[in-house]
């Protein structure tokens, strides 16, 4: 009885010291947004279909990934803005069929395209 009770205290150290390592490898800074596009629209120089894409930035960094179904469409620069408060949701702000700002939620930054 003494030793189950030694090797289940074991397994929950071994699992308590491992929770942060797990944690840092989901924080890895990526932030990323689901954009469901209904006609023609640009980022940047890239012109999309209509479908579902996911858009990423890397904290730092200063471009936009375009995946759709997980495949990676292209790259565009972007830079970092101040948000004034955290947004509840993401949100991907367009004017006339051109994406000029992506927000992502619960981060107090966006990034507005180039």
């Amino acid at each position: 009885m003494r030793i189950r009770a030694t090797r289940t205290f074991a397994a929950l150290a071994v699992l308590l010291l491992a929770a942060p390592v797990f944690a840092a490898k989901n924080a890895s800074g990526t932030n990323s947004a689901t954009y469901d596009v209904h006609e023609p629209t640009t980022i940047g120089q890239i012109q999309l279909k209509p479908g579902q894409y996911s858009l990423e930035a890397v904290d730092g960094q200063n471009e936009l990934s375009i995946l759709q179904h997980g495949k990676m469409i292209g790259k565009v620069p972007c830079h970092w803005i101040q948000l004034p408060a955290k947004p509840p949701t993401s949100q991907v702000l367009s004017d006339q069929g051109k994406v000029t700002q992506v927000s992502f939620k619960g981060n107090l930054q966006a990034v507005q395209l180039d």
